[in-house]
């Protein structure tokens, strides 16, 4: 008898505000609980937050990045969420940690300056649902690209 085929791979990437402010320990927890969650469902991804803006890459089978959404989606710490993509993909991009993070600290200055500007040119585009703007996921696949190397939170 063969093996059953596994799942296909699902990325959701989202960008969100957070609400109020964010204490350490706080951060701290939802890391921990996330990383033994996400590891038990065969999640894996990366966590920024800078300057109380999450970015959060989710990958793994569909159903379970499907039902992690939905959650984050109900999760009243964050605000205005917005899907950046959300689809089947090949291979994951961060596929040696349940939850990569990387502080804020530990971003470049030209790191802090990508992401700002993401978050600018996500706030200018037109507000139809939906629709990317043109070259938008480049500069995302750029942006996320240098993140793959393992860094120390």
């Amino acid at each position: 008898m063969s093996a059953l085929p596994a799942s296909p791979l699902h990325r959701a990437i989202y960008l969100s505000s957070a609400v109020g402010v964010l204490r350490a320990d706080e951060l701290d927890r939802i890391l921990l609980r996330s990383k033994a969650s996400n590891r038990g469902a065969g999640i894996t991804g990366l966590l920024l937050f800078h300057e109380g803006t999450f970015l959060h890459v989710v990958e793994g089978p569909a159903a379970g990045v499907t039902s992690l959404m939905q959650k984050i989606r109900r999760d009243r710490r964050h605000s205005n969420l917005i899907a950046l993509e959300t689809g089947p993909c090949a291979t994951r991009a961060f596929p040696n940690s349940p939850l990569h993070y990387v502080a804020a600290r530990n971003l470049t200055a030209g790191e802090k300056q990508a992401f700002a500007d993401l978050r600018m040119a996500l706030n200018a585009r037109p507000a139809v649902l939906g629709v990317p703007m043109r070259g938008a996921d480049v500069g995302l696949a750029a942006f996320l690209d240098s993140f793959r190397v393992a860094r120390t939170a």
